[in-house]
C-alpha cells in the first residue's frame, strides 16, 4: 500500500488511467444479463484507489469534465433544438414531465428524510444514471460560500450516494422498461412492435415477427422479360408500381443498353436490371419472368454514403413522403438502407418519421445520390480532422456562458463550467449541423471525448472521495438503495401512466421512452432485446436528448434549493 501511495503521490496522473482501466475491466463482468458498466465501474475502483490518499488536482477534473459536458451538448445539440417539433412535442412534453417528477421527489425525500445536498445531488446523478449531475452539482457546491470542509463532505456524499443508487437504478430500469411496463399496459411487447412496425409500412413478411436486418441489404438482379403483363409497360409505370422496394436501372435490347427514360416501354425478351431490397426483389422479379445471368451491355456502380438530415423541408415527414418531393428521374435505385438517431438504429420503414439530425445511410448511383442528399441535408464526409480552433473555441465560449451572473432572490447564481459548456456544446453542435462547411468535430471524435473526458472525471471525483467513503457508507449505507429504488419506481410509475392516458402514446413507443427520461441506454437494449425490434428506438431518442440537458441542469438546482 505504502508503494501504491509513493507512485500515486509522484504521479497522481497514474492514478487517474488505472482507475479506468481497472474500471472498464470491471465493466463488462456479466452476472446473468447484469453488466455494471464502464462508468460506474471506474468510480468504484477509484474509490477503492482513493484508500492509499491520492491527490488530484482541480484543474485536472475542471479540464476532463469540460470536455465531457461539452462534447455531451456538442453530440445532443442538433436532436435537441430540432425535436423542438409538432412531430415530436409530446416525446418533449414527456420528457419535461419526467425531470418535474424526478426534482419533485429528490426535493421531497430531502426536506422530509433531512439529506443534505451532496446525498440529495448523488442520488438524483445516481439513480437517473445521469452522470453528468455529478460535476454539474459539485461544481455549483464550490460557489454557494460554504466551508471548505464542508465543501469536500458533500462532493463526497454526492459520489459515494452515485456509486450505490446508480447500481439499483440502472437494473430497475433495465426490469421494468423490458417487463414490467408491458405487463401494466397490458401488452405482449414482441407483437406489439411488431404491429407498430406494421403501421411504418413494414414489408419483410418472410421473417419472423419483429426480426430484421439493421441494415437493409441492396440487391442487383437481371431478368428477361417473358410475362405478357410486363411487355408493353413503362419503366415509369414499373417503378411506380414496386415503389420504393426496386427501380429499374438499365434495360438491353437486341445486344445494347438504350437509353433511360421514363416512357421507354419494356419489351418481350428485353433485359432488365433490377436494383433494390432483397424482400422486394421476388414479386419484382416473378412480374417480369425469369432471371438471366447475361451481363453484356450491363453494368451498375453504386456507392453507399452517410447523410444527416437537415432540411426543413423533410424534417417530420416520413421516407415515404420525402421521396415524392423529389421526382422519380431524380431518386432512382437510391434507398436508404439504415437511419441511425443518436447512436441507436431506428426502423427503415414508409412511414418512419424523419428527424433533424439523423444519419441515414443511402445507396445508389453517384449522380442521383448527389441530388438526394441535396434534397435531405447535408454528406459526413470521412477522414475529416477536427477543427481545434472550433473545439477550443466552443469551450472558451461555455467557460464565459459559465462566468455569466443572474442575481436571484439576492444571490448570485451562474451556470458555472459544466453549465456553460453543456449550453455552448448544444449551440455549437446544432450550429454545425446548419452550417456543415464551418468548422469540424466528426461524430466518433466528439463521442471519444464524451466518454473519455467522463472517464477521466469519474476517476477524478472516485480518488477525491475514497478517504471518507466507507464512513459515508457506514452512516447511509442502508438506505441509500431504498431512496433509489423509491425515486425511480416513482418516476418510472408516473411517466407510464402520463404517457398512456394524457399523452396517448403507443405503448411499444412508452417503453422505449421510459428508458430514454432516465438516460438509460441499457434500459433501451433491454426493450429492443425482449420486442426483438427496432421499433422502441422510436420512443427512446428525443427524451434521452431532453433528458440529458434537464438531468444535467437539475443537479445545480438541487443544491441551490435543498
Amino acid at each position: 500500500m505504502e508503494l501504491l501511495h509513493d507512485l500515486f503521490v509522484a504521479a497522481p496522473i497514474s492514478a487517474l488511467f488505472v482507475c479506468v482501466a481497472l474500471g472498464f475491466t470491471i465493466g463488462k463482468l456479466k452476472i446473468g444479463q447484469f453488466q455494471l458498466g464502464g462508468m460506474p465501474g471506474t468510480l468504484f475502483a477509484a474509490i477503492v484507489v482513493g484508500q492509499v490518499g491520492v491527490p488530484v488536482d482541480d484543474s485536472i477534473k475542471t479540464l476532463f469534465f469540460a470536455l465531457f459536458i461539452y462534447s455531451l451538448g456538442y453530440v445532443s445539440g442538433p436532436q435537441f433544438f430540432r425535436s423542438l417539433g409538432r412531430s415530436t412535442l409530446d416525446q418533449v412534453h414527456l420528457a419535461v414531465f419526467s425531470s418535474i417528477v424526478v426534482f419533485g421527489t429528490v426535493w421531497l425525500m430531502a426536506a422530509v428524510l433531512d439529506l443534505d445536498k451532496g446525498t440529495a445531488a448523488g442520488l438524483l446523478a445516481g439513480a437517473t444514471t445521469e452522470s453528468a449531475s455529478v460535476g454539474t452539482a459539485g461544481e455549483t457546491l464550490g460557489h454557494i460560500g460554504l466551508e471548505q470542509e464542508a465543501v469536500d463532505r458533500m462532493r463526497t456524499n454526492i459520489a459515494v450516494t452515485y456509486a450505490v443508487t446508480y447500481l439499483f437504478g440502472f437494473t430497475l430500469v433495465v426490469f421494468f422498461a423490458s417487463a414490467i411496463a408491458p405487463r401494466l399496459l397490458g401488452i405482449d411487447l414482441k407483437q406489439a412492435a411488431r404491429d407498430y412496425e406494421m403501421e411504418l409500412g413494414d414489408v419483410e413478411e418472410e421473417l419472423d415477427p419483429g426480426q430484421e436486418q439493421a441494415v437493409r441489404p441492396i440487391v442487383v438482379r437481371i431478368y428477361r422479360v417473358t410475362n405478357e403483363d410486363a411487355a408493353g409497360m413503362t419503366v415509369e409505370e414499373f417503378d411506380h408500381r414496386f415503389d420504393p422496394d426496386v427501380h429499374i436501372q438499365q434495360v438491353a435490347r437486341g445486344g445494347r443498353a438504350r437509353r433511360m427514360v421514363p416512357g421507354l416501354k419494356l419489351g418481350r425478351g428485353d433485359r432488365v436490371m433490377l436494383v433494390g431490397m432483397r424482400e422486394g426483389m421476388v414479386a419484382a422479379g416473378d412480374f417480369l419472368g425469369v432471371e438471366t445471368d447475361e451481363t453484356a451491355d450491363m453494368e451498375f456502380i453504386g456507392e453507399s454514403r452517410e447523410v444527416v438530415v437537415t432540411r426543413k423541408a423533410v424534417v417530420g415527414m416520413t421516407l415515404q413522403t420525402a421521396r415524392r418531393l423529389m421526382s422519380p428521374e431524380e431518386r432512382r435505385a437510391v434507398f436508404a438502407t439504415r437511419i441511425v438517431r443518436i447512436g441507436q438504429d431506428v426502423p427503415v420503414r414508409p412511414f418512419t418519421r424523419l428527424q433533424a439530425g439523423d444519419v441515414i445511410t443511402l445507396y445508389g448511383p453517384v449522380g442521383n445520390l448527389d441530388r438526394v442528399t441535396k434534397a435531405i441535408g447535408y454528406e459526413i464526409e470521412t477522414g475529416h480532422v477536427t477543427d481545434y480552433v472550433y473545439l477550443g473555441l466552443g469551450i472558451v465560449t461555455g467557460i464565459l456562458i459559465g462566468m455569466i451572473t443572474v442575481p436571484v432572490a439576492g444571490a448570485p447564481v451562474a451556470l458555472h463550467t459544466g453549465g456553460g459548456c453543456l449550453i455552448s456544446g448544444l449551440l455549437f453542435g446544432w450550429l454545425r449541423s446548419k452550417r456543415p462547411t464551418f468548422g469540424s468535430l466528426p461524430a466518433a471524435t466528439a463521442l471519444h471525448l464524451r466518454d473519455f473526458g467522463l472517464a477521466m472525471f469519474i476517476a477524478s471525483v472516485g480518488l477525491a472521495a475514497g478517504p471518507e467513503a466507507l464512513d459515508v457508507l457506514r452512516e447511509r449505507g442502508v438506505i441509500l438503495p431504498v431512496l433509489a429504488i423509491t425515486l425511480v419506481l416513482t418516476v418510472l410509475l408516473s411517466t407510464l401512466y402520463y404517457a398512456r392516458y394524457v399523452l396517448k402514446m403507443p405503448p411499444v413507443i412508452i417503453c422505449g421512452a421510459l428508458a430514454g427520461v432516465l438516460t438509460c441506454t441499457p434500459g433501451l437494449n433491454a426493450v429492443v432485446a425482449e420486442a426483438d425490434s427496432e421499433a422502441p428506438v422510436l420512443g427512446y431518442t428525443v427524451p434521452y436528448a431532453m433528458a440529458n440537458v434537464f438531468l444535467t441542469l437539475l443537479g445545480p438546482v438541487i443544491v441551490l434549493t435543498v
